[in-house]
């Protein structure tokens, strides 16, 4: 491909310097005009000539082999742009927690974990929580978690220790 890029650019430098040469060699008047005129059509010729060699073959395998390889990175930037948009989502949800944790006096240390629902929609599944804390502030920390998040008390994991 990058071959046949090559050879056409090569061939319309050479036509358009071949036009060039052959215009500023004409002579004013009639003769310079249809210098011109053969000059556009030269370039022209030049210009389509790399369409009029291909074989329909070539231009078939091309056509088939296209879809495959879109589909391909069609897929690839679909899992990719997930993975991101699930990192997003698990940062955010964290800081949220980390946020609540801060208003109720606690400083922690959160990660959380997403699972998708059966219409592939991510939805955070558990919490890790490491910090210092009273029995009240896990508890308050703990509905918030469940109430705002829907994270159940089961799938809540609490360890103490310093941030």
């Amino acid at each position: 491909m990058m071959e046949l890029i090559r050879q056409w650019l090569l061939g319309m430098a050479c036509a358009a310097m071949a036009a060039a040469l052959a215009q500023s060699l004409a002579p004013e008047g009639g003769p310079k005009r249809i210098c011109r005129l053969a000059s556009g059509l030269v370039l022209l010729l030049a210009t389509v000539q790399p369409l009029l060699r291909l074989d329909e073959g070539a231009l078939a395998k091309l056509a088939g082999d296209f879809p495959a390889s879109v589909g391909g990175y069609t897929d690839a930037l679909e899992e990719e742009n997930d993975l991101l948009y699930q990192s997003i989502i698990e940062r955010q949800t964290a800081a949220y927690i980390s946020d609540k944790a801060e208003q109720l006096g606690l400083s922690c240390q959160v990660e959380v974990r997403y699972q998708y629902d059966q219409d592939a929609t991510p939805y955070p599944y558990e919490a890790s929580i490491r910090g210092e804390w009273t029995q009240e502030q896990r508890q308050q920390l703990e509905q918030i978690l469940e109430q705002d998040l829907g994270i159940p008390v089961q799938r809540q994991t609490f360890e103490e220790g310093t941030p």
